[in-house]
């Protein structure tokens, strides 16, 4: 007998939309722990929050290609530095290279929580839209 696949319980798709919080551009990594990652705007106006996870993209070019596609937690935000749970003592050093024109290091929302409630839930669709 042939199996007859339905969707119930599959995920709702949602189609290409703007998430907020955006991802931002990182000006600098420490090797430290907890790593601090610096990005290029203040955070108030990117609606971060401590306890979110975000995914880490960092070219080769930059250094520190140990971060790259981490997946971290922000424990702390102080203006626009990230304190994330991460031990990056024995990363190579981050670098913004000279010259290129490789994608940037940057910092962007994890998971799929992405219900239009900012207050509790701040990852969402401009659209609305809600699903996983």
């Amino acid at each position: 007998m042939a199996a007859i696949l339905t969707d119930q319980g599959a995920n709702t798709f949602l189609p290409p939309s703007l998430l907020v919080p955006m991802h931002l551009p990182i000006t600098a990594i420490t090797q430290a722990l907890p790593m601090v990652i610096t990005v290029k705007f203040q955070l108030p106006f990117a609606n971060y929050i401590v306890g979110q996870l975000a995914r880490l993209t960092v070219p080769f070019s930059y250094g520190m290609y140990q971060a790259n596609g981490l997946t971290v937690q922000i424990i702390a935000i102080n203006g626009n530095n990230f304190s994330v749970n991460v031990d990056s003592t024995q990363f190579d050093a981050f670098t913004i290279p000279a010259f290129g024109k490789e994608m940037p290091a940057s910092i962007a929302p994890a998971g799929s929580r992405n219900t239009y409630n900012f207050t509790t839930l701040p990852f969402h669709a401009l659209n609305g839209m809600v699903g996983n």
